[in-house]
């Protein structure tokens, strides 16, 4: 093993462990086994780290899926099968777990003041990309066009089930200019077609119902253990929340955001008038 990619680990390791507030002694006590000379010469390098401390450190760390597979990517040791596996330079971990969580659920209920990623077509997710918070450097915003392509695909081939209710504001936002948005409108209108995806529309005239970035709960398979989870995404960046009141909560304001939209037919119908104005 490389002592730059363990001496890494090892750093990392001390990172997450401070970060968390537990001493050496308080982590030796979690992991079965390890006591506190066994974590200090993993931290301090005088042991090289092995998958097997990363594993025995992840329960003791809180470490998430994700932040598991990072660790043993940068010990040289998670060549796993994720499909994003060769765009993980570009990734943040944010938006890595946003992407193995979209591996996994099985339903998703979405409520979102433009096309959330999943149902972006090219040139409206490129545009998208570009003016987010996080404008990438030149050379990484092909790769994250690829990663939020791919990912739509991955969503769509699964037949996941889609609930998506939409502000009207995103039939007629052209931030990305007037070309790009025909193309979005041609494109989700299409993909309105698909049997496991619902779209509805939220005229700008409702009472009560704006809404500002975008919420999505994610349903998961029973037997994965899995709670349901909300990521709630803003301009700055997004947020995984997992405590059950938290995510009912949520998922009452999507209900309440969807109760003023118009049928998925009638959606169809703004989406085409829409299409013909441009």
């Amino acid at each position: 093993m490389e002592p730059r990619r363990t001496g890494g680990v090892a750093a990392e390791l001390r990172r997450l462990r401070t970060e968390k507030g537990l001493s050496v002694e308080a982590v030796a006590a979690l992991a079965p086994g390890w006591n506190k000379a066994k974590v200090s010469r993993i931290e301090t390098g005088k042991t090289p780290v092995t998958a097997d401390h990363v594993e025995d450190l992840a329960g003791p760390l809180g470490l998430t899926p994700v932040g598991r597979i990072r660790l043993l990517r940068l010990l040289g040791g998670a060549q796993g099968d994720e499909w994003w596996q060769p765009y993980h330079s570009v990734l943040r971990e944010e938006y890595e777990e946003l992407i193995y969580w979209e591996s996994l659920a099985v339903e998703m209920d979405a409520g979102h003041a433009l096309f959330p990623g999943w149902l972006q077509e090219e040139s409206y997710a490129q545009a998208t990309i570009m003016r987010s918070a996080f404008v990438p450097d030149p050379d990484d915003a092909e790769m994250l066009l690829s990663v939020r392509l791919e990912r739509q695909r991955v969503i769509i081939d699964r037949r996941v089930k889609l609930c998506v209710t939409l502000a009207e504001t995103a039939l007629t936002d052209q931030f990305c200019g007037r070309v790009a948005l025909k193309a979005q409108l041609r494109h989700v209108l299409d993909l309105s077609d698909l049997d496991h995806l619902s779209l509805r529309i939220v005229p700008a005239a409702a009472e009560g119902t704006s809404f500002l970035g975008g919420v999505t709960v994610m349903d998961f398979p029973s037997d994965l253990g899995q709670q349901p989870l909300a990521l709630i995404e803003y301009q700055s960046g997004t947020d995984f929340l997992k405590r059950e009141r938290i995510v009912k909560r949520y998922r009452r304001d999507l209900a309440h955001f969807r109760s003023a939209a118009v049928t998925e037919d009638q959606s169809r119908a703004m989406i085409a008038e829409r299409l013909d104005v441009l």
